[in-house]
């Protein structure tokens, strides 16, 4: 630009003195503070465990927690300069259309009231599906509200009761349960849950069944979100190209999920160092 245009009235246009123009020319490049190298390093660590997955916040809050006090906006600088960016943008949570079913349907008690106390007073389950090789796995979980834990995940080639079935006992056997009294038990209204199968197993089990409006995926919101949040992260840490594997795989993404994978909602703890701080006065 200064072939084009003389320093007199580059400096004119920018407001600044000649003088003022050559004192910045002849300062030496300041390089980074000890400040910014300990965050840009706690940066760096943060977004490696989560393999590119976390934003600017995620990160903030998770270091904060840590002990490590940052704002958020010092950290999108940061993030910018050193070209990281999240991965993966928040998902929209989208309405489906289910068949009309006849069955047992039960009124919605759970009614997005999602907070709750304590731990096993709360749960919600969902199925979904990812696809492996061209072939679909179909996924059954079980989230308790209390620390958002997927306290069980089974995975199977069938959306059928037995996947739904195996997913409740091996939540049971998770919390150490004997039967599910006192559990409001959340789902929505896909035909495993109205079956006659399932209205046996809430009187078999003692649990309490509660289920979201017909199209209405917000009636069951935190599970939805923890499955978008599932399918976007999980082929970053595990790759999605082996059917067999991917089963393997989706078993060590919930423990990643609840042993490392820290949660704004929980303060940026993770949902095992969430229950483990509530459970400590009683211990």
């Amino acid at each position: 630009m200064r072939k084009e245009y003389s320093v007199e009235r580059l400096c004119k246009t920018l407001g600044v003195s000649k003088s003022g123009y050559y004192d910045y020319m002849k300062r030496p490049q300041q390089g980074p503070s000890d400040r910014d190298l300990r965050d840009i390093k706690a940066i760096k660590r943060t977004y490696n465990k989560s393999k590119g997955t976390y934003g600017c916040k995620h990160i903030a809050g998770e270091l904060k927690e840590r002990g490590h006090i940052i704002n958020h906006k010092r950290v999108a600088r940061l993030m910018h300069e050193l070209n990281l960016a999240s991965k993966i943008r928040k998902a929209r949570i989208t309405r489906e259309t289910r068949t009309n079913l006849v069955g047992h349907v039960y009124p919605n008690i759970l009614n997005r009231n999602f907070d709750v106390d304590s731990p096993n007073l709360k749960w919600v389950m969902d199925l979904t599906e990812i696809k492996a090789e061209g072939a679909k796995l179909f996924i059954s979980a079980i989230v308790d509200l209390f620390n958002r834990e997927l306290i069980a995940l089974a995975v199977g080639s069938r959306p059928i009761y037995e996947l739904v079935e195996a997913t409740i006992h091996m939540a049971m056997n998770e919390r150490d349960l004997q039967s599910m009294k006192g559990i409001l038990f959340h789902t929505d209204q896909r035909s495993v849950f109205t079956s006659l199968q399932h209205h046996k197993k809430s009187k078999e089990l003692g649990f309490t069944p509660s289920m979201s409006r017909k199209a209405n995926c917000w009636d069951n919101a935190v599970i939805e979100s923890i499955f978008s949040h599932f399918k976007t992260e999980f082929d970053f840490h595990y790759p999605l190209n082996n059917y067999a594997q991917a089963k393997i795989d989706l078993l060590a993404f919930r423990n990643y999920f609840n042993d490392e994978r820290s949660q704004k909602r929980l303060g940026y703890k993770t949902p095992k160092a969430f229950l483990e701080a509530h459970l400590l006065p009683q211990s």
